[in-house]
């Protein structure tokens, strides 16, 4: 059995939430079905200068779809959203990984030992060249069994205790930067208008199997390719980056920071194209009202300045400047929803100075989730 070494990281307890969880009952942002009539279509809405596919993750249809940027599906493939890598799309359908790419065809890469507990995107985490793969498996005693996959096989490479009671660890990004892992609790629920979850990023190294939990902890919700992180700050609504050699610097995403009413709070954290930006969800209105509202920095700024007008939350950052949001009204019981429009709601394009938008589909299924 292979041990894990931890080094410092607090308890699980203290996650940052962000999006609503569809678990609860409770109303979760959608995007929409982008096979609709040319009617809905937004006459204003234009082909990008380079020639991308939306990535459709379509949860209650249990497929992925990708559509071009006059609205109409161009391809699909049965199973789960699970992340990008190579420039392709990896979808999880049940036991088998495949890869999607951008003209529509699929690659089956392999096959997996078991079936894993879906977390997400990154359930199964895919080396940029397609060639590897990590996921974890994990029964009742939260043991984790890391498993390397390839076309040739797969095979465990750890098995790791529980780090704490109820938690495992399970993967979450494979770059140049190196092959990480989160430590995640389990038996998670609530409802937040600005719920989700993230857990202490850690390292694992192929040769030995062990874990390293990273410190000081980072509440990881990116790593980029040259090792910096992205550390949720719970509670003070910033966010730190935090460079491979350990530099780090600050941004507040949120207007104020006061845990009481929202006014920390944020979600649905999106990257620019060259990873030199970021954009998010935080409270527009402040107080006792809640409203969505984007706002955008670059990585070396010390705040976030807003961008669109309110009950925008992003979905993608295009890689003409151009993000892809939508529009969703905040009716949550209880939450001191502010005014909007909810005839309004649908996914938009909106301009590389957020000036401007102009409406890409309206529809019932689905969620914009990256380009390809």
């Amino acid at each position: 059995m292979l041990k894990v070494r931890t080094v410092g990281g607090p308890g699980v307890g203290a996650v940052l939430a962000a999006i609503v969880l569809a678990a609860c009952g409770t109303a979760v942002p959608t995007a929409s079905n982008p096979q609709v009539s040319p009617a809905a279509r937004s006459p204003q809405a234009s082909p990008a200068p380079v020639d991308v596919r939306l990535v459709i993750a379509d949860y209650l249809g249990s497929e992925v779809r990708l559509a071009s940027l006059d609205a109409r599906d161009t391809a699909s493939t049965k199973g789960s959203y699970d992340g990008m890598a190579g420039g392709q799309v990896i979808v999880l359908d049940g036991t088998s990984l495949k890869a999607l790419n951008h003209g529509g065809a699929v690659t089956k890469l392999g096959q997996l030992a078991g079936a894993p507990s879906w977390t997400g995107p990154g359930t199964v985490t895919v080396k940029p060249d397609l060639s590897q793969w990590i996921y974890t498996l994990y029964g009742d005693d939260f043991v984790s069994k890391i498993h390397l996959g390839s076309a040739a096989g797969d095979k465990v490479i750890a098995t790791i205790p529980p780090p704490e009671d109820g938690s495992f660890y399970r993967p979450f990004a494979w770059n140049a930067g190196g092959i990480y892992m989160v430590r995640q609790a389990t038996g998670l629920g609530g409802a937040h208008p600005f719920l989700e979850y993230h857990f202490p990023l850690a390292k694992i190294d192929l040769a030995s199997g062990f874990v390293t939990e990273v410190s000081p902890a980072c509440w990881a919700y990116g790593v980029l390719d040259d090792g910096t992180m992205l550390c949720g700050k719970p509670g003070q609504g910033q966010m730190e980056i935090r460079s491979a050699s350990g530099q780090s610097s600050v941004i507040r995403l949120t207007k104020t920071a006061n845990e009481t009413n929202y006014d920390s709070s944020y979600m649905a954290v999106v990257m620019s194209a060259d990873n030199k930006r970021l954009i998010a969800a935080r409270n527009g209105a402040g107080g006792p009202m809640v409203n969505y509202q984007m706002a955008a920095a670059d990585l070396t700024a010390s705040s976030a300045s807003a961008f669109g007008p309110l009950d925008f939350v992003p979905e993608t950052w295009l890689p003409d400047g151009r993000v892809v949001a939508y529009h969703q009204c905040l009716t949550g019981p209880g939450w001191g929803g502010g005014p909007c429009d909810t005839k309004l709601d649908g996914t938009y394009f909106f301009s590389a100075d957020g000036l401007s938008h102009t409406l890409f589909y309206k529809g019932v299924r689905g969620q914009v989730v990256a380009w390809v």
